[in-house]
């Protein structure tokens, strides 16, 4: 038999390549897959070392099956009442189809044990894609499943599509330059100290702003919240997200502020909700579905051998943009 083709859109081996490659049967390739009794030391190692080479994955629906047909994705999202994740499930459920592919979404937000979550995913689906994804620990995630991180910081090796919000920044610096806007408060979502985000957008533009308040959540809300932002005068509020964008605008809105003439303000996202305010809302937005494309790609190249399941070879970075609409 030749060696698996390791080209990306190749076809995923099954149990009968693994076995013609061993020289046993497909009986004896299930029980070494599943360490079970009835083969010696040396068969299961052939058999083994047969499905690594293979880069052989066994069915998520039944170990042993001739074919898996084709790949079902898991994705891994926080809270589908976010209308960001709906967004991305959106644009990965498009990206897939487009090769046959199907995925199944879960959710971990508000689970009891979110891990939990990801663990149960991971053994009905071929790949995990997402975030808050599990680690590899005990028999719940297969060693050779790719499993692909959405957003968030560079953690280790652990491949993924990250968002890098540097370039998006520093348009923006130039877009509030040349607006006039100097003294900005930014509505966090954290009870105590500065998330990630807001470090990231202090730096960003701190070289422009006079001032950048890092306004911190508070028990009593986006009212409260905007109060003490308020309190500042500033020329721009910032949202952590689009949401928390809209609900300051609301707010403002029931107080009288006419956005943009007395405060800007904008968003972090960049989804289409913010489009059906008025005015429009100003976002730093990622496209979507240039992520997912991204996503089923490394996925794909993961499945054929062509890129490993760690390291730098299986990560790409995408940029947040400005989007400027009305209201900043």
């Amino acid at each position: 038999m030749t060696q698996q083709d390791s080209s990306p859109g190749a076809r995923r081996a099954t149990i009968i390549d693994v076995a013609a490659r061993a020289g046993v049967s497909r009986q004896t390739v299930s029980r070494a897959i599943n360490d079970m009794p009835g083969i010696s030391a040396s068969t299961r190692e052939r058999v083994l070392a047969a499905a690594e080479e293979l880069h052989y994955r066994p069915s998520r629906f039944g170990r042993g099956l001739v074919s898996a047909g084709p790949p079902t994705l898991g994705l891994l999202v926080d809270d589908l009442a976010n209308a960001f994740f709906p967004e991305v499930a959106r644009a990965m459920i498009r990206a897939a189809s487009e090769r046959g592919w199907t995925v199944l979404v879960a959710e971990t937000g508000g689970a009891e044990d979110p891990e939990e979550v990801g663990r149960d995913l991971a053994r009905r689906v071929d790949a995990l894609v997402g975030y808050g994804l599990p680690q590899r620990t005990g028999d719940a995630v297969p060693e050779r499943m790719p499993i692909l991180q959405l957003d968030g910081p560079r953690a280790g090796d652990r491949p993924g599509v990250l968002f890098t919000l540097d370039p998006a920044l520093e348009e923006l610096a130039g877009h509030l330059r040349s607006q006039g806007v100097r003294r900005a408060a930014l509505l966090d979502n954290e009870l105590t100290g500065p998330s990630d985000r807001a470090r990231r957008v202090r730096a960003g533009l701190g070289g422009v702003l006079e001032v950048l308040e890092v306004v911190p959540m508070v028990a009593d809300g986006v009212r409260a919240q905007v109060d003490a932002a308020m309190a500042g005068s500033p020329d721009l509020l910032i949202g952590w997200n689009d949401a928390h964008a809209l609900a300051a605008l609301k707010e403002l809105r029931s107080r009288g502020v006419a956005v943009p003439e007395q405060v800007r303000v904008m968003g972090i996202d960049g989804l289409g909700i913010g489009t059906l305010v008025t005015p429009e809302l100003t976002s730093l937005g990622v496209d979507l579905e240039a992520m997912a494309r991204e996503a089923v790609d490394l996925v794909d190249g993961m499945f054929s051998g062509a890129l490993p399941l760690l390291g730098e070879r299986s990560r790409r970075e995408l940029p947040y943009r400005l989007i400027r609409r009305g209201s900043a």
